[in-house]
């Protein structure tokens, strides 16, 4: 396949290397020092948790052009950039799928709107990390598989293909009906768990000793839960919904607490928080525009939502 990976980060580094290594031919947009480091480095890849390092190169652009022909276009940049990307992938009506994997609570309709709901999927990464310059530090997530939907929620052939060759390229993937959904919960865990992590300092393992935080993290995801089965959807993926609502409150409190205290939670977690603060304050904001609609009261929340304000300011 011929793909089109737009945005550079840790998520835009990491898939399109692997795509480029799988036998796929991509194209990363990217801009200023990272378009420069690409060009000099390639792709630089270490995993923190085997420690293998890799170097992949790849063509570069420094933005789509409108007669640019692509198979698919992979679109990982983060949610407060989205706005700034629908532009050039309006303009450029030759390639006819546009996956995009990002943090997007607010639903499909404006992109699709946009861009023509035929073209658009929805997805999200299986794996989170850090950039220190041209290298690219990330660890898959064993728990997370890249999921990929359809807007309708069919299984399409498309849908088959996308599926095969992420898998074929080193990405466990799943697929759902409903990635409206799985994103509005996704969203109300990430932001509950930033708050957190604020509220902490920004300190993983710190937070994993404040015991009172950590619970104030778990109810926060179980309002957002509720909430989000208060405008009709399902709550998606099955063990985080099984975790924080159908089991005692200790048990996911457990569990985090363990989690927050190894060196991964600063990897998959804390350094994107800390990096991404603004994002994590439009999405917090997504999700109070959703808890109004839903009418559910959710005090932890509104108090890990001020962390995350306090914390941006």
């Amino acid at each position: 396949m011929k793909i089109l990976v737009y945005g550079a980060g840790v998520i835009g580094t990491l898939y399109a290397a692997r795509l480029q290594d799988g036998g796929n031919r991509v194209t990363v947009v990217a801009r200023g020092q990272r378009l420069a480091d690409i060009r000099r480095y390639g792709l630089a890849l270490e995993d923190i948790v085997g420690h293998g390092r890799s170097t992949t190169l790849v063509d570069t652009t420094e933005q789509l052009d409108p007669n640019d022909q692509y198979d698919t276009a992979l679109i990982t940049v983060r949610r407060d950039q989205v706005a700034s990307v629908v532009p050039e992938l309006t303009a450029n009506y030759r390639i006819p799928t546009l996956i995009f994997m990002l943090n997007n609570p607010t639903g499909s309709s404006d992109v699709a709107q946009a861009l023509g709901r035929d073209r658009v999927l929805l997805g999200f990464p299986g794996a989170g990390g850090t950039r220190d310059g041209h290298l690219v530090r990330y660890a898959m997530i064993a728990q997370q598989p890249t999921t990929l939907g359809e807007l309708d929620g069919q299984r399409t052939a498309r849908l088959h293909k996308l599926v095969e060759t992420f898998r074929q390229c080193g990405f466990p993937t799943t697929t759902s009906r409903d990635m409206d959904a799985w994103l509005k919960a996704h969203a109300f865990f990430v932001t509950a768990v930033s708050g957190a992590i604020y509220m902490a300092e920004g300190d993983c393992h710190r937070l994993s000793e404040d015991k009172a935080t950590m619970a104030l993290m778990a109810k926060g995801v179980r309002e957002g839960y509720s909430a989000v089965r208060a405008l009709g959807l399902s709550v998606e993926p099955f063990a985080l919904r099984v975790l924080f609502t159908w089991l005692p409150p200790a048990f996911a409190i457990y569990y985090w607490r363990r989690f927050f205290a190894s060196e991964m939670a600063d990897y998959v977690f804390g350094r994107h928080a800390r990096a991404a603060s603004g994002e994590m304050r439009e999405l917090a904001n997504d999700c109070c525009s959703l808890l109004e609609k839903s009418r559910i009261d959710a005090p932890a929340l509104r108090q890990l939502y001020r962390a995350i304000d306090a914390y941006e300011a």
